[in-house]
């Protein structure tokens, strides 16, 4: 069996430092191109960001074995991104913030070397709410192009929440570097000054694909073992492609929406954030649910004779 090799920390490190380098001297020079940059950042958000979501369900089949499940599994999901995409259509508002709060909770497991659960979930804010800081106009206007106009209130909170966030953050990267995970906290500290300093799509952009990202997937390579390399892209490319077509869908329905301002920026954040949001709560509300579904129906299972998987894994 093959465990796919982990690709090297520091190079990806350095590529981070470089592009949010060249991101900030842009930014500094005058040649953001605004119009450019925030559908570029979208595709990236889609390319890059969305692959390590796709091993979800080789991570559940590694913890249970019983071929039964798949199709409750697939079932699941399913009901979850529709659920997901059903409350961005009758409640814009509500599905923002639940998508915030999704994402915090989601973002809280990168920053578990903190060895702080009050540092790490401070972290998770701050890497949600910090661009507010310099950049609360332009969080309410994609607020409201995501969720009405009325959505610019919760670019406040963010704004409000920051500072402390942002301190607490500081602190992480401090316990990061005295437990001796120096790359982690020099690519958080990167992150944190892209969020900064550079558009808020662009900034959160760096930190979903060079921190977010990789650390999911580095979890889920360091679990899963499969026959060959290959058996790896079976899997990773046609997710990646699906999901690439349930974005594509939804910034097709953007177009077609009677909210749609017809800019190609109000495609693009769409097509982005809410396959984002449709996409994150199956990747983290499955899971919970096949835990409580193994506890209920494991031990009738048992009882029936069913023999469980001797391998241990953990998401």
């Amino acid at each position: 069996m093959l465990r796919l090799p982990r690709w090297p920390v520091p190079s990806l490190l350095a590529t981070q430092l470089g592009v949010t380098a060249a991101a900030v001297t842009l930014q500094a020079a005058g040649l953001a191109m605004t119009g450019v940059a925030t559908p570029v950042a979208c595709a990236l958000l889609l390319v890059f960001g969305l692959p390590h979501g796709t091993l979800d369900l080789e991570l559940l089949r590694c913890r249970d074995d019983e071929g039964a499940a798949l199709g409750l599994l697939l079932t699941a999901y399913g009901a979850c991104a529709a659920a997901m995409y059903l409350l961005w259509q009758v409640a814009p508002l509500v599905a923002l913030a639940v998508f915030i709060v999704i994402a915090f909770e989601h973002f809280a497991g990168d920053w578990t070397a903190m060895g702080s659960r009050f540092c790490a979930n401070g972290t998770a804010f701050a890497l949600i709410a910090l661009p507010a800081l310099l950049h609360r106009n332009e969080i309410a206007d994609i607020f409201a192009i995501l969720a009405g106009t009325s959505a610019a209130t919760l670019a406040d909170l963010l704004l409000l929440a920051a500072p402390i966030a942002g301190l607490i953050a500081l602190s992480g990267v401090g316990l990061l570097w005295q437990r001796q995970r120096r790359s982690l906290a020099i690519g958080l500290a990167a992150a944190m000054v892209a969020e900064l300093v550079l558009p808020p799509v662009m900034g959160f952009t760096i930190f979903f694909c060079f921190v977010h990202s990789p650390a999911q997937l580095r979890a889920s390579l360091a679990t899963i073992t499969m026959p060959s390399q290959q058996a790896w892209w079976r899997v990773i490319m046609p997710l990646t492609l699906a999901a690439l077509l349930i974005a594509t869908a939804i910034g097709a329905a953007a177009i077609r929406a009677a909210t749609f301002d017809g800019s190609n920026i109000s495609v693009w954040l769409h097509a982005a954030f809410v396959t984002l949001s449709v996409l994150t709560l199956p990747h983290m509300a499955v899971p919970q649910l096949a835990r409580v579904y193994r506890a209920r129906y494991a031990p009738r299972s048992r009882a029936r004779g069913y023999v469980p998987s001797t391998r241990t894994h953990s998401l």
